[in-house]
């Protein structure tokens, strides 16, 4: 030590070794940016940290948000290949600039189906299946301030209007699709072709802000579960089912996988599990609501206002042997429970067991769709197991059997 020199204040360091044999994890550099709509380009930035070593890649995707491609960005998809020792790649979006002033709009980029042992960084948006970036595209126009104010006022997205009439048509194209070759795969699209062709009229969502697609779907659903609940009592009759029973299996199998289908693609496409849980609960909502109140307000009108004398002489002597049943009463009408009170609680119970499930998926897996192989088709296996058993007690129970009943004849 030179003579007078001391020692500063930090006298040492930590060094760091990175451990470059590992895949390494992708991330975006930028999870939200912006970019000036006369740009006319985007360059996102992909990072593998942590570990280069190999040849690893990912699927990457535009994603409309407010932004809609192509009127504001040319969509984009792919594959990025890292090769040994490559840390750094790039995806280029074009912008569009339509030289005509708009509020800012967002759309995104997704990564995901990592291979080569790579993984996504945790603090990416959508870990530990996807990685997502939100980017922004904004208007750099002098009269941006009056514009916003205007468009602010009057709720308007100018690419939605023009994308609506083109749209439509689109929906009919996408209807006569194959995505598929081979027998199967063109049986099956031949069977779904007359149901996307028809439901193809139905508005796109983009006009009148959905209303006019919410209120055609809502009547085409209607038309469609009344024929399969006709169809469905028919089958059950010619195999000897009760009613109930074939409400439960057949009816409520055919009105549901529509809405399995429709919350699997919600949970596929969207960030968040807000629209898969909201399309379920929305059905359910209509099925209990326009399905039971609707039949059940049409029949308390007719009872209550249409019925005939001759009509309310047989309703009196059907239910005059219920506990309810008080001599001289109005003629109403009427839905005794049965055995409600046992169905009820089989499906509390199924239901209850399902959202443990899913809290335990969410404690020890981190999400409650997905996962490693194995305790994802374990879920998958349990879900179906416990409508297995909904279907089984509840059947059982319509043709006299309790549940200590039932439990021995599996047993057995």
């Amino acid at each position: 030590m030179i003579s007078g020199a001391v020692l500063g204040a930090v006298p040492s360091c930590d060094v760091t070794i990175e451990d470059d044999d590992a895949a390494g994890e992708l991330s975006f550099t930028s999870p939200v940016a912006t970019v000036l709509e006369s740009d006319g380009v985007y360059h996102a930035v992909i990072k593998r940290a942590g570990g280069s070593k190999g040849r690893v890649s990912v699927a990457y995707r535009t994603l409309d948000g407010s932004a809609l491609a192509p009127a504001d960005y040319e969509a984009q998809s792919g594959t990025l290949t890292f090769d040994d020792g490559e840390i750094e790649k790039f995806i280029t979006v074009p912008i569009v600039d339509d030289d005509r002033y708009e509020a800012d709009e967002t759309f995104q980029i997704e990564l995901s189906e990592p291979t080569g042992k790579a993984s996504f960084a945790r603090d990416c948006d959508g870990w530990p299946e996807r990685a997502i970036a939100t980017i922004t595209i904004r208007d750099n126009s002098e009269r941006r301030k009056a514009v916003d104010q205007l468009a602010f006022v009057l709720d308007l997205n100018v690419d939605e209007l023009n994308l609506s009439s083109t749209t439509w048509s689109g929906q009919f194209a996408e209807a006569l699709e194959r995505e598929e070759e081979g027998f199967v795969a063109t049986a099956l699209w031949g069977l779904a072709l007359p149901w996307k062709l028809l439901f193809a009229l139905v508005p796109p969502p983009r006009l009148c802000s959905g209303w006019a697609c919410f209120a055609l779907a809502l009547v085409g659903i209607g038309l469609l579960t009344a024929l399969i609940g006709d169809l469905a009592g028919q089958m059950g009759c010619c195999m000897g089912l009760l009613p109930s029973v074939t409400a439960i299996t057949f009816v409520a199998l055919g009105t549901s996988l529509p809405d399995t289908f429709a919350s699997m693609q919600a949970a596929q496409k969207e960030m968040y599990a807000d629209s898969s849980i909201g399309n379920i609960t929305g059905s359910n909502s209509v099925n209990v609501f326009l399905g039971l109140g609707l039949p059940w307000a049409a029949a308390a009108l007719y009872w209550s206002y249409f019925a005939t004398p001759a009509v309310q002489a047989e309703w009196h002597a059907t239910y005059a042997s219920e506990d309810w049943y008080r001599p001289g009463m109005q003629v109403l009408f009427a839905v005794p429970a049965g055995d409600l009170g046992y169905s009820v609680a089989v499906f509390c119970t199924t239901a209850t067991t399902c959202l443990l499930t899913l809290l335990l998926r969410r404690a020890t897996l981190g999400g409650e769709l997905g996962g490693p192989t194995l305790p994802k088709y374990a879920s998958a296996a349990f879900f179906l197991l416990l409508w297995v058993a909904y279907i089984a007690l509840s059947a059982g129970a319509a043709y006299g059997y309790s549940a200590s009943e039932l439990m021995a004849l599996v047993i057995s």
